[in-house]
């Protein structure tokens, strides 16, 4: 979907969704204190308990509190400054809409766990016979995907076949809850159906088929070696990146466009929202506490196989409580929770660092890819 507005543009004296301000007072220090004030009268018109919490809050922001007490004190928060902003800019139905459009790709991410990984893994994995593809398996993938009203394999957008799949193999897990013997079948052909693609190029992009690899920190980088055939054009010996993998330059352009909206989902739905439990290492830093000093005053930085140390995001970001709103489709909210300690977050995102990614409480596989999240959080 879009977010464009696609009314006539602003100008300077043009109204905002607030009656008594401009456009132009957006420009203005003292119409933006005015702004402000409006905001907190609103937000303490509609949820009196949480503007108490907040009073107190911004009074004292350094007086002890738990993690999770502010986490959520700063979610709850965030989200009254999406409707404020939404109702500002007049986009409310743009912002609903990328609720709902963030919603329903909810059973991509279900299929992706509950039946990619946890049936299809099982037949690809090193010693498993290979499996073979059945030409009846294609006819009842297609009956399957035809009796829910979905696009088959015709479909020029592999998204949309992606997403109908996915819709096609929760329906089948709902019905196998009500009759396992009379879905088994189905669910076997299903099983086949996408253990064959898995292994075909074609489906590579798809968010459902991309599981995170095991971390090698001696061999970070792949790389194979040449056999000397012209065709690749090294002598040889010589290390070479993956062909799969291969980016080429046009002119003066970047080799790697940002992940699409579906990709940052997904990287969404892989993090486990660790601020939840204060183990939000990727913001916080990872500790390593010893037997002999347990205790949380002891704790100290802890360093990978590599020597580096894993301090976290060197600005603090709220990380995972930007992952929670954008999950839930709020990404004016999801940018709010940025800007509180990264108001040039425009200007960072994966083209920058990545001391976030290395702090991932992933550490032997593959960590969330925070960076492409932060630059794609508010994009549809």
């Amino acid at each position: 979907m879009s977010i464009e507005h696609t009314s006539a543009a602003p100008t300077a004296r043009t109204q905002t969704g607030i009656p008594e301000f401009t456009f132009a007072d957006l420009h203005d220090s003292a119409q933006l204190a005015r702004l402000h004030e409006r905001f907190c009268q609103d937000v303490q018109a509609v949820d009196p308990g949480l503007w108490r919490e907040w009073d107190a809050y911004q009074s004292a922001p350094d007086a002890p509190r738990s993690p999770l007490v502010l986490s959520d004190l700063l979610i709850a928060m965030a989200c009254h400054v999406s409707r404020f902003v939404a109702r500002l800019f007049e986009v409310g139905p743009e912002v609903a809409g990328l609720r709902s459009s963030t919603k329903s790709q909810d059973d991509l991410f279900r299929f992706k766990v509950d039946f990619v990984r946890r049936r299809v893994l099982p037949l690809l994995k090193a010693g498993a016979p290979p499996v073979q593809a059945l030409p009846e398996d294609d006819v009842v993938v297609r009956q399957l995907l035809a009796t829910l009203g979905e696009r088959g394999e015709t479909s020029s957008h592999r998204e949309e076949l992606e997403a109908s799949i996915a819709r096609v193999g929760c329906s089948l897990l709902d019905r196998e809850k009500r009759d396992k013997e009379d879905v088994a079948a189905e669910i076997e052909a299903l099983k086949r159906w996408c253990a064959v693609r898995m292994r075909e190029s074609a489906y590579r992009s798809w968010v459902v088929f991309r599981f995170p690899e095991q971390i090698d920190y001696w061999n970070l980088v792949e790389v194979e070696r040449s056999d000397g055939r012209e065709a690749i054009g090294a002598p040889f010996g010589v290390m070479l990146g993956p062909a799969r993998r291969l980016r080429r330059r046009d002119g003066f352009e970047l080799t790697d466009p940002r992940m699409r909206p579906r990709e940052v989902l997904s990287e969404i739905h892989y993090c486990v929202l660790c601020h939840e439990r204060d183990k939000d290492s990727c913001s916080k830093g990872l500790f390593a506490t010893t037997a002999s000093a347990p205790s949380q005053a002891s704790r100290r930085v802890a360093v990978n196989p590599l020597g580096i140390e894993l301090g976290g995001c060197p600005l603090g970001e709220k990380i995972s409580e930007m992952h929670t709103l954008r999950k839930d489709g709020d990404a004016v909210g999801a940018l709010a929770l940025v800007v509180l300690d990264n108001p040039m977050c425009p200007g960072t995102g994966h083209r920058i660092c990545n001391d976030c990614m290395k702090s991932c409480i992933y550490q032997k596989q593959e960590p969330v890819n925070i960076p492409q999240i932060e630059t794609g959080a508010g994009i549809p």
